[in-house]
C-alpha cells in the first residue's frame, strides 16, 4: 500500500511531456489502409447491387444468368447488349447490369 502511494506521488510530481504521434510510416500505412477499406467497401456494394439487379431482372434475362456458375455471370453481364426489340424494362436492366459489372 505504501509503495502504491509513493508511486502515485512520484507520478504526480514528475513532469511528463506529451509527445505527438510521429507521422511518416505510421501515417502512410493509415492512408493505404483507409484507401483499401474504401475500395473493398465499394466493391462489396457493387457486387450486392449486381446480385440484386439480376434477381429482379425480367424472366428471360434472369433465367440466362441463373444457369451460369460464378464468376461467369459477372463476365456475361459485362458483355450484355441491348436489343431494339426488347421492352424498356429489359433494356434498362441490361444497361444497369452491364454498368455495374464493368464497375466491379
Amino acid at each position: 500500500m505504501i509503495n502504491a502511494i509513493h508511486a502515485t506521488k512520484e507520478a504526480l510530481v514528475t513532469a511528463h511531456l506529451i509527445q505527438p504521434r510521429l507521422r511518416g510510416e505510421r501515417e502512410a500505412l493509415r492512408v493505404l489502409l483507409t484507401a483499401r477499406h474504401g475500395a473493398v467497401f465499394a466493391s462489396t456494394a457493387a457486387i450486392n447491387q449486381l446480385v440484386s439487379l439480376s434477381v429482379s431482372a425480367p424472366d428471360e434475362l434472369r433465367a440466362e444468368l441463373r444457369k451460369l456458375k460464378r464468376p461467369a455471370p459477372l463476365a456475361r453481364c459485362a458483355l450484355l447488349r441491348e436489343g431494339p426489340m426488347q421492352d424498356v424494362e429489359h433494356r434498362m436492366t441490361v444497361r444497369a447490369l452491364r454498368s455495374t459489372a464493368t464497375r466491379i
